[in-house]
């Protein structure tokens, strides 16, 4: 039995003028708002991406163009309701950073059930952040601070900043040293915690095998099934090699099947068909520049020999919000359609 989808129509503010030949007439403006659905209907959206399915995913960046967006290409509120995972290429919206992304990103997330993801780095290392450590007893992270040994008394005190405050300590990453990466991956799930996100989607493009090993074996402490927090997600995607250690961590691999570049390539990677997301380009640098959507519907159709797929995806979604047909992310949404066919009563 296909499961029932929900779409929303998207329309475009309309403006009608009303011209009359009396110069004392006031102009009449009507807009045609987003249409609005009753509580059944998000009720039901949330159900169907609560349920074991093929998902949709995107990255989506053009939400961070301003913090007064005046085009619905840059609102969460414009992108298909359907969707289900966004991943916050470039920024985190906070309620001081992009106000009004953030109220889209809570509204999205409690009345859609649309999931947010951070990006994290995995294509390079020597990244620096406050090292923090999980307190059992208080069931949340703490901040760990730099100490030193006094030479006179032998002591150990704590290092002080030049305003008499206890100096974080710091980390970088540094590859093939454990303690560096569970640490970053202690700083990607703080993060997420603390600005209310579902998860994180690490970007394997670079780091060994074993390195992203040792942070999906840390994270697993947090996220997933397993974790503290098991309705957020742990994430890797990936273009050429896949990382072999993280099958038992990951919810999902994105895999990057960039047809402008490799053509139509569904295979995973070698990691587990059910969890992969085969994920399009549908930037500017897709052959179409991603305007109409590139091969999203053809990653959507397609069916492994055996079992599901985990999904179809685009990277910079943005770009198909301006299809040449005049409907704003035609073709992604006709792929959502087509993977999940919603009834028709």
């Amino acid at each position: 039995m296909k499961i029932k989808i929900f779409f929303s129509v998207f329309v475009l503010s309309i403006i009608t003028l009303s011209l009359t030949s009396c110069d004392n007439d006031v102009e009449t403006i009507e807009i045609q708002d987003l249409y609005k659905y009753d509580s059944q209907y998000f009720k039901n959206l949330r159900e169907f991406k609560n349920s074991k399915h093929e998902i949709s995913y995107a990255y989506y960046a053009s939400w961070a163009n301003t913090q007064n967006p005046t085009s619905w290409g840059e609102r969460f509120l414009g992108l298909p309701d359907s969707l289900d995972i966004v991943n916050l290429w470039i920024d985190i919206p906070t309620k001081e950073s992009y106000p009004t992304a953030y109220a889209d990103m809570v509204y999205c997330q409690t009345m859609k059930g649309t999931r947010f993801v951070m990006h994290g780095d995995a294509s390079n290392y020597n990244h620096y952040f406050w090292d923090r450590v999980w307190n059992e007893d208080k069931q949340e992270f703490e901040y760990v601070y730099e100490t030193k040994e006094d030479a006179t008394t032998g002591k150990t005190e704590f290092v002080l900043d030049e305003n008499g405050k206890k100096k974080h300590k710091m980390v970088k990453t540094v590859s093939g040293n454990e303690e560096s990466l569970r640490s970053y991956a202690r700083w990607a799930v703080d993060t997420l915690v603390q600005c209310g996100l579902d998860g994180v989607d690490f970007d394997y493009e670079g780091w060994g095998d074993a390195d992203m090993g040792i942070v999906g074996n840390e994270c697993n402490k947090y996220l997933g099934p397993q974790g503290k927090w098991s309705e957020k997600l742990f994430i890797v995607d990936f273009f050429g090699g896949s990382p072999s250690t993280c099958d038992d961590y990951c919810d999902y691999f994105i895999r990057q099947a960039y047809s402008w570049q490799v053509g139509f390539s569904t295979h995973s990677g070698g990691r587990p068909e059910d969890r992969t997301v085969l994920c399009e380009s549908t930037g500017a640098e897709s052959q179409d520049g991603g305007v109409n959507g590139a091969m999203v519907r053809e990653y959507a159709r397609f069916e492994p020999a055996s079992g599901k797929k985990g999904g179809f995806g685009a990277y910079y979604l943005d770009y198909n919000y301006k299809s040449q047909s005049g409907i704003p992310y035609k073709e992604f949404r006709e792929a959502i359609q087509i993977q999940n066919p919603a009834l028709n009563k």
